[in-house]
């Protein structure tokens, strides 16, 4: 729920009353309708039937939306309806749906998580709760500057595309010329000089991302590029900057996400990765630390002691949910024991002393710290039979 004083209010309100504000006339129904961006009502003309018992179960599911319930005759023709029913009155879009179907509270529940947001919600510090504690987790991004001409052309063709997929995906429009969404953008690798763009993005365990083929941003193509995800015909959009030429020349070498695959799987290396965020205040104190490290393995065949900035890379292989986040690569494959592993230890001084190849019982007494963690194993499906493709460690 939001934290704002209309939200709080109507919070309290269902929390402190009846589930469903009993309307015994017009008026009453009238001011209720006015008194809210979504409410919804139902009417039936016994307040003691099923249908009616399974409506409150859902007026008390849902607290930031004000119910009312009526079976007043006035009420009724005043809405033009002639039996029982439930309806979502809203100040946008179509203004009020009907409910359909069978009246459980589940259904009721479905019909009012597709019809109380807008059709396209902007983006903003009031909607961001609404946003993302809803239920719906599949989201569609127009990153669009109000500035731009044909501003409203392209939030018209946007808004004609959303309406094929309510309830399963949210169609969102984001200010990109706004100071405050400018961390969103960087999120999605985006630059203000790219927009207009759309991105879609799943909620899930895994945040995932999709960026379409084309940069068409008609009606038809952003509803195709919605199909074909619902479809599951789309493949992640992995961001990479570009490689620098000097990625290699450091101690600490410098991965991004085309050479990342190249470098970490190598059979013949053991690649130490720290995956950092530039703002990141403890990835800025791990630096010299980090720094350290490679100088002391920088002469050492087959260890590579690498960074890559996770705000600006992504890798299929790997899931990065903090920061600083390290993991191992150990060299060679078909490797399939689960097992502990030491393979550096920093001292309290943040010198490196020891290497010892990925292998157990390596590890000195009196390090400050081992480096030591559960070894993860990723898979491949080969044409024969299951191979192993990398090994991994994680801190």
């Amino acid at each position: 729920a939001g934290r704002e004083a209309d939200d709080i209010v109507s919070w309290l309100k269902k929390r402190t009353g009846p589930a469903a504000t009993t309307l015994t006339d017009a008026a009453a129904a009238e001011t209720l309708v006015d008194s809210s961006e979504v409410v919804v009502i139902g009417f039936f003309k016994d307040l003691t039937s099923e249908a009616s018992r399974e409506f409150l179960l859902a007026a008390e599911a849902v607290d930031d939306i004000p119910f009312g319930i009526s079976s007043s005759a006035d009420v009724f023709s005043k809405y033009q309806l002639s039996k029982d029913g439930v309806v979502l009155f809203k100040k946008f879009d179509e203004g009020r749906n009907n409910f359909e179907g069978d009246l459980t509270k589940d259904n009721l529940l479905n019909f009012i998580k597709s019809n109380a947001l807008p059709l396209v919600i902007e983006f903003t510090e009031q909607t961001a709760p609404k946003i993302f504690g809803g239920e719906i987790k599949t989201h569609i991004l127009l990153f669009l500057p109000k500035s731009v001409p044909d501003y409203q052309d392209k939030l018209d063709n946007f808004k004609s595309a959303a309406g094929n997929f309510k309830g399963k995906i949210l169609f969102i429009f984001i200010d990109s010329d706004h100071s405050d969404n400018q961390r969103i953008l960087e999120f999605f690798g985006l630059k203000k000089e790219e927009c207009p763009a759309v991105r879609l993005i799943t909620l899930e365990e895994e945040m995932t991302k999709y960026k379409p083929e084309s940069d068409d941003l008609t009606a038809d193509k952003i509803k195709e590029f919605c199909n074909k995800f619902l479809e599951g015909k789309i493949k992640p959009h992995l961001m990479s900057q570009d490689l620098p030429e000097d990625w290699d020349k450091q101690p600490v070498k410098v991965l991004v996400g085309k050479n990342f695959e190249e470098v970490a799987f190598d059979e013949n290396k053991n690649v130490f990765v720290e995956f950092y965020a530039p703002w990141c205040g403890h990835c800025k104190q791990l630096a010299p630390i980090w720094d350290k490290l490679g100088e002391t393995y920088r002469d050492h065949e087959n260890i590579v002691i690498a960074k890559m900035d996770s705000t600006a890379n992504e890798v299929e292989a790997v899931k990065i949910h903090s920061f600083p986040t390290l993991k191992f690569f150990p060299a060679g494959s078909g490797r399939n024991v689960r097992r502990q592993l030491t393979f550096l230890q920093i001292t309290q001084q943040g010198s490196a002393r020891n290497a010892s190849g990925g292998q157990d019982g390596a590890a000195a007494d009196d390090d400050l710290e081992d480096v030591e963690t559960d070894e993860e194993t990723d898979l491949e499906e080969g044409d024969d039979d299951d191979e192993q493709k990398i090994q991994k460690d994680e801190l």
